[in-house]
C-alpha cells in the first residue's frame, strides 16, 4: 500500500458524548473503522522513517486528530506523567527501532498537546520531508522551526536531523476519548 491511499478518517471521528450514550452505536463506531487502522498499522510498522513523519504531519496540517489513536497503533505506554497542566506519555515502539523516546503531551482537559521523539540515525532530509508534507499550507521558518500561518491543526514543527516535535493548534483543539 501507498501512503497516499491511507484513509485518515479514523482519526478525526470520535464524537466522546455520542459514544457514551448510546452503546450499540459506540461499539458500532468502534469497528467502524477497523480496516482502516489495520492498514494504518501494517503500514507503519514497516514504512521509512520520512513516512511516519509524513503521516503525522497530514494528520494534523487541516484538522484536530486524535493522535492516541495513531499511537496504538505503533507503540505501548511504558510510563504516565501526572503534571499540573497536564499528562506525559512515554511511549515504547513495538514495531519501529528507528524511532526512540517518542512522548505525546495532553491537557488537564485530556486534548492533545503535543508529540516529540528523537531519531536514532539522524535524518538529513527531515526539512524537506517536513515541507513536502506540508503541501500548500502557508508557514513561516525560524531557524528549526516551522511556524503554520494557515487555518491548519499545527501551531508548529520543531525539527533537527535527530528530532521531531508537532505542537498542535489548540484553536483548533477537540477531546478524543
Amino acid at each position: 500500500m501507498k501512503k497516499e491511499d491511507l484513509d485518515f478518517e479514523l482519526f478525526y471521528y470520535v464524537e466522546p458524548m455520542k459514544l457514551i450514550d448510546d452503546p450499540d452505536e459506540s461499539i458500532e463506531m468502534f469497528f467502524k473503522y477497523d480496516k482502516e487502522k489495520t492498514e494504518f498499522e501494517e503500514f507503519a510498522k514497516t514504512c521509512k522513517t520520512e513516512d511516519i513523519l509524513w503521516i503525522i504531519v497530514t494528520m494534523f496540517k487541516d484538522n484536530h486528530a486524535g493522535f492516541a489513536i495513531f499511537s496504538s497503533l505503533i507503540s505501548s505506554t511504558s510510563q504516565k506523567e501526572i503534571l499540573d497542566n497536564g499528562k506525559i506519555y512515554l511511549e515504547n515502539l513495538t514495531y519501529r527501532n528507528d524511532i526512540k523516546n517518542l512522548k505525546s503531551k495532553y491537557t488537564k482537559e485530556d486534548f492533545f498537546e503535543y508529540v516529540e521523539f528523537e531519531f536514532m540515525s539522524p535524518l538529513d532530509d527531515i526539512e524537506n520531508v517536513v515541507e513536502q508534507s506540508l503541501g500548500e499550507k502557508q508557514w513561516t521558518k525560524n531557524d528549526n522551526k516551522y511556524i503554520l500561518k494557515s487555518d491548519s491543526g499545527i501551531e508548529y514543527i520543531e525539527v533537527k536531523s535527530t528530532k521531531f516535535k508537532l505542537k498542535a493548534n489548540m484553536n483548533k483543539a477537540k477531546r478524543f476519548i
